[in-house]
Order: structure tokens, then sequence, then C-alpha cells
């Protein structure tokens, strides 16, 4: 009974300890900076991540949200978290082509089926190679959003049907694929890209189908090929000054939720908005998906390869086997059932 009681008063003062530890951390706040409006379901991930913070740490460490790029815009996201304009950023890696062609094998055609289930995946792949590749930060989380395609003004079901066509392309990676195609890329961000559709600057995006919905592409463009065609990828940052000012339980808190199963848990509103609205675009009469079938998936296969070259060689000048990234990346897609066939 003595043994017990103890044991138990010994458990409790641990307990004590630790909750009287937390709250002797100093109070810090993060400024969680993303370039796409607060009514995007990224939100709610980013306030249940906020609010696991919070909590773990005796709320002591806290997040407030900058949506809408009101710190800076999407492109300049990395460099602001390195340089401390905002603590944690959403960073799109294939804003600035070139610079992270390790974490661009994701961005690779017809590699991913399936984003959510994919995002510990990507996670768990880029956690070795992040150190190196973006050492001037602490990388979070590694995910993409669901698989985009073509949306167009006129019908997209091969490849030589982009041919002289106007895209705006949503990374560097599809820049090539449509390049390599005879098309033209039109890189904006995100937030600018109805109007080069509206104005007809572009007649086509490449995007998830969520996007014509979202940010009203689908007035514009009515034709959609109905393939899982490529991803984006996205790794949410933390500025390394500010972590490493933080104390011994503020740091495992955040490093509990840096790991490849929260990453699947912020981006997870996300994708189920993006599987809701691609169900009703489907359904929409005015609206005309494209379905296409083994010997067009070969085309589209087969003109890829120029991309997949071009990849190999951008990792082969930082000292990267591409062969090794590629079959890497694929293992740990296969495991969680993520990888396209």
């Amino acid at each position: 009974m003595k043994k017990t009681l103890f044991l138990a008063a010994g458990a409790l003062a641990l307990a004590f300890g630790s909750t009287a530890a937390i709250a002797a951390d100093k109070k810090v706040n993060f400024r969680l900076s993303y370039w796409v409006p607060p009514k995007h379901k990224l939100t709610p991930g980013y306030k249940e991540w906020g609010d696991a913070l919070k909590k773990a740490t005796g709320g002591t460490v806290t997040v407030t949200l900058f949506p809408s790029s009101q710190l800076g815009s999407g492109r300049d996201h990395y460099d602001m978290v390195k340089r401390g304009t905002a603590d944690i950023g959403l960073i799109n890696p294939g804003y600035t082509p070139g610079r992270y062609p390790v974490v661009g094998t994701i961005d690779l055609p017809f590699l991913v089926s399936d984003a959510l289930k994919g995002a510990p995946a990507m996670t768990r792949f880029y956690a070795k190679y992040a150190p190196k590749e973006m050492g001037d930060v602490k990388v979070c989380h590694t995910f993409s959003h669901e698989p985009g395609t073509f949306h167009s003004v006129d019908k997209i079901t091969v490849p030589a049907d982009v041919k002289g066509k106007k895209i705006r392309t949503a990374n560097a990676t599809m820049a090539a694929f449509v390049t390599s195609m005879g098309g033209n890329s039109v890189q904006v961000p995100i937030m600018e890209a109805f109007e080069t559709l509206k104005r007809g600057i572009t007649t086509g995006i490449t995007v998830p189908w969520g996007g014509l919905i979202t940010f009203n592409f689908g007035k514009v463009a009515k034709h959609s090929m109905d393939a899982p065609l490529y991803v984006s990828t996205f790794v949410h940052t933390i500025n390394l000054k500010k972590y490493n000012s933080l104390s011994a339980a503020q740091k495992k808190a955040v490093d509990d939720t840096c790991t490849p199963a929260w990453a699947a848990k912020v981006y997870r509103h996300w994708a189920a908005q993006e599987h809701d609205l691609k169900s009703k675009i489907l359904k929409d009469k005015k609206h005309f998906s494209h379905k296409i079938g083994p010997k067009e998936l070969a085309l589209w296969r087969a003109a890829a390869e120029p991309v997949y070259k071009q990849w190999g060689e951008a990792v082969k000048a930082k000292g990267y086997d591409p062969k090794v990234l590629l079959d890497e990346l694929k293992a740990e897609l296969k495991k969680d059932g993520a990888l396209a066939d």
C-alpha cells in the first residue's frame, strides 16, 4: 500500500512539475501566413493546428492567421519565413522554378491518385531531404492538392489539343509539360488566374476540380479532362530562429504536430471540399467532362517523358539520383494507397 501511494505521489509530482514548467514558459505567438482567402478550407485545418499547440503548451504558444497575402505574395512565402516576416508559411515550391527540385518530384505527372491518403507519404518522403534542400527553415508538413487536370474553353483530351493554346499552369512542372506539347504556359498566382481566363489571355488552366467553383474558373472553362493528371506540392515551414527560441516543452508540442498524420489532418477539410465539388461539377449538365481511355492515357504518358527527363537533370545537378528519388516516393505513396496506376 505504501509503495502504491509512493508511486502515485511521484507520478503526481511529475505531472505538476511538467504543468509548472509549461506555465513558466514565455508566451509565443506564431504568425501563420498563407495567400488564399480566409474562406479557403485550409483555414479550419490551421485553426485546429493552432488549438492543438495552445492546448499542449498550456496556452503559452498561440497562432494568428494571416490569409490573403496580407504579409506578402505567394511566391515570397519561403523567404518571408526564412527572414521572420512570417513565422509559419504555406509554401508552393512550384512558384520558384528550379529552386527545390527534390520536393518537385511529387509534382511529376501521373504519380498521385489521392492527395489525402498521399499527404503522410509525401511528408515521410521529403523529411529525409528537407534538411538539405530547405535547411534554412524547419519543414513541418508536405502535402498537395487533390489531383488536377486541364479545364479549358475548348476540349482537351489528347496532347495534340494543347498545341498553340495559352494555359495558366499551376507550377514549374506543368509549365514544362505544356511547353513540351507546343502550348504556351502562362504562370500567374491562383488569385489572379480568373482574370486571365475572363480576358482571354488564357483559354485553359491546370487546377484541381474544386477551383472551377471556388475561384469561378468554371464560368469560362466549360470543358474538363477527367483524369488525375498532376498535383501541386505545398510545404508548411517554420522560422528557425522562432522555433529555436522555444522551450523544450514548447518544441515538443510543435514537433508532435509536425508529423505525417498531422499533414493529412490539416489538409483534410480541403480534400473533403474538393471531392464534394468535383461530384457537383460532374453532375452539371452545362459543364462537359471528358474521360480518357487507355490509348489517350498512353499518349499523355509519352508526352510527359521530356518533363521527367528535365526533372532528372535538375536533381542530378543538385547531387541526387533521380531513380532513387522516384522509387522512394512511389514506395511511400504505395504504402498508403495513393500511387496512381
